[in-house]
């Protein structure tokens, strides 16, 4: 019974590295899609949206982690004049292999959260969510600087859930407001009754303006 039991949780690391791999993979290429295929008047069209939507009017140009962000949003969350994603556009049309389609579709619905890092060990991170409440472990990717990440600190996080631990995709961006679970609570509850907005849905739409007063 013990031999079959590390068998078996042998097989999960296998095919969640295995995962981590694809989803690593997907993530690159689809950043690439997003930087290179996309056309001048589309990128234009989406920093104008998201410097007139999060940007302060001294904010005159994208730079440093600002920069970063813009790229996240712009892949992930930035809808085109067709009314996609990128992200979307990019499983349309680039050529993949089922298994990532899959982990494609996946992506498709993640959007930034609001996490404290409650347990570190090495690149496994044991998280609660700010607003709900919910733990789950976490794995550190290779594009995250690690070593800013820290016991009992706060971020907005874009993750997935893979075999074993959930992956987060991306970088991640700090949170350093103290009140941020009470203003992600009122400007939601508040939305939420203006037009039914759903949680994930306000994410993927408000998330930047949470983030950014940190990378200032």
């Amino acid at each position: 019974m013990q031999e079959s039991t590390l068998d078996l949780e042998r097989f999960r690391q296998k095919k969640q590295k295995i995962a981590e791999e694809q989803v690593q993979d997907l993530y690159r290429k689809a950043f690439e899609y997003a930087l290179k295929e996309t056309n001048i008047r589309e990128k234009v069209r989406a920093k104008m949206i998201f410097s007139n939507r999060f940007l302060h009017q001294d904010q005159t140009r994208l730079a440093g982690r600002v920069e970063k962000l813009f790229q996240e949003w712009f892949l992930f969350d930035y809808k085109t004049i067709k009314g996609q994603t990128l992200f979307f556009q990019f499983l349309q049309s680039y050529p993949l292999h089922e298994s990532a389609k899959l982990l494609g579709a996946v992506v498709l619905t993640a959007a930034w959260e609001p996490v404290t890092v409650k347990e570190k060990d090495g690149v496994i991170l044991r998280c609660q969510h700010l607003i709900h409440g919910d733990e789950v472990s976490v794995k550190i990717n290779p594009d995250c600087l690690e070593k800013e990440i820290h016991e009992g600190q706060s971020f907005f996080v874009r993750k997935v859930p893979l075999v074993v631990h959930e992956w987060i995709l991306g970088p991640v961006f700090p949170v350093h407001s103290e009140d941020i679970r009470e203003k992600l609570k009122d400007h939601y509850g508040q939305m939420n009754q203006e037009t039914g907005v759903l949680w994930r849905t306000f994410l993927k739409e408000e998330a930047p303006n949470f983030i950014l007063p940190s990378l200032s």
